[in-house]
């Protein structure tokens, strides 16, 4: 409020400060710009310049001088409201004249109404300085309040959020590695039954192969059993019929038939003998 006062003080000096400034720097301009005063035979004056008083007269705003927007400005004058019935130069509106001299109107001119007094624009301002404190301030700090407790609801959310994303990354984290642990002791398992199955292969293999080289020990053992005895049995055959020849030969028909008899006994013998092996 204390700001809104200064502000309006200031703005107030700074109106009543303004005509003084800019008629002094009027002053010299008009005083420079005096008309010369016109030649014989020359109505409107030297090099065709109008007359003063005329349409050209540069303090009443004439169409071909410099407009002085300070000479028909309303500062202070018609604070009953009187400025409502006066032209721009503070005569009566409508007459067709302008200013209290009754000035004619020049090409190009028009009445117009007086402007609205300054220190009433003033005033203006300055209500609506004080309905802006009073109602347009505390509206302006809800809406702040209400705008900062959303960013303050969002920047919780937000961070609400980023905190349940990092627990769901070291949730996933603590997943992924117990995944990778996981798949490290399935290989480890698989690699040990590998081995432990190669083990068994090779087992197995030289298991059988051991059994493979006895059944063929067995058999070649056999075979030479088997060819010795058929080699014994050739012998055998072979000696009986040298002796069998020696004893036609030598021995008596007695002797032939005890020999044979003995003979039949022993290979009777040896017989059952290479059976029972």
């Amino acid at each position: 409020m204390k700001r809104l006062v200064s502000i309006l003080a200031f703005v107030v000096g700074a109106a009543i400060a303004a005509p003084a400034v800019v008629h002094a720097d009027q002053a010299p301009a008009e005083a420079g710009a005096m008309p010369a005063p016109p030649a014989e035979g020359d109505p409107h004056g030297a090099h065709g310049a109008p007359a003063a008083g005329g349409h050209g007269d540069a303090a009443h705003g004439g169409g071909h001088g410099h407009h002085d927007p300070s000479a028909t400005y309303n500062y202070f004058d018609g604070l009953d409201l009187s400025y409502k019935k006066k032209d721009q130069y503070g005569g009566p509106l409508g007459d067709g004249a302008l200013g209290p001299d009754k000035r004619p109107l020049g090409p190009g001119e028009s009445e117009q109404p007086m402007s609205v007094p300054f220190i009433l624009v003033l005033f203006n301002f300055g209500l609506l300085l004080i309905i802006l404190a009073k109602w347009g301030a505390p509206a302006a700090r809800q809406a702040a309040e209400k705008r900062s407790d959303e960013i303050k609801n969002a920047l919780d959310e937000a961070a609400r959020l980023r905190a349940q994303a990092r627990t769901k990354l070291d949730e996933y984290n603590t997943k992924l590695r117990a995944a990778e642990a996981e798949m490290a002791k399935l290989v480890d398992d698989m690699r040990a039954d590998a081995e432990s199955e190669k083990k068994r292969i090779i087992a197995a293999a030289e298991a059988q192969a051991a059994a493979l080289k006895k059944d063929a020990e067995e058999r070649i053992a056999a075979e030479i059993g088997r060819a010795r005895y058929e080699l014994q049995l050739e012998v055998v055959a072979a000696a009986a019929t040298v002796a069998e020849r020696m004893l036609r030969d030598q021995a008596s028909p007695t002797d032939h038939a005890a020999m044979v008899t003995a003979f039949v006994d022993n290979v009777t013998a040896a017989a059952r003998q290479e059976r029972a092996r």
